[in-house]
């Protein structure tokens, strides 16, 4: 079986889009070979996106608690018999961040999608 997974890459603030947008093959490439190695994701099958920051807030409370994240990062399948391997890689993906990016804080999402379709032709 192979599965798809597509990530994105969503910055909270501007300086974390600047960091991203700056070091975007080294961000790309650390999440990229994460879903290859742990999800064993062909590299035909990984999409990775890197977004422009669109937060114009966030809750007080989530900010006099410093929990609101820099960046969000987020995975999504459809292929449920990936779920087993999705501890494993949020804790790949938090290592390989933080030995890279640790000032800057990260929430990891891996989800699984109901449904998923395309009209591109696959090779």
């Amino acid at each position: 079986m192979t599965g798809v997974t597509y990530i994105s890459i969503l910055p909270k603030n501007e300086n974390a889009q600047s960091r991203m947008t700056e070091n975007r093959d080294v961000v790309m490439d650390l999440l990229f070979t994460a879903a290859k190695e742990v999800l064993q994701i062909p590299d035909n099958d990984n999409i990775v996106e890197l977004n422009r920051c669109t937060t114009i807030s966030f809750n007080r409370s989530a900010m006099e608690a410093a929990v609101a994240p820099d960046v969000v990062v987020t995975f999504a399948t459809s292929d449920d018999y990936l779920q087993p391997r999705f501890q494993a890689l949020s804790d790949r993906v938090v290592s390989g961040w933080n030995g890279r990016f640790g000032d800057i804080k990260l929430e990891v999402w891996i989800s699984l999608i109901d449904i998923s379709g395309t009209n591109i032709e696959l090779r």
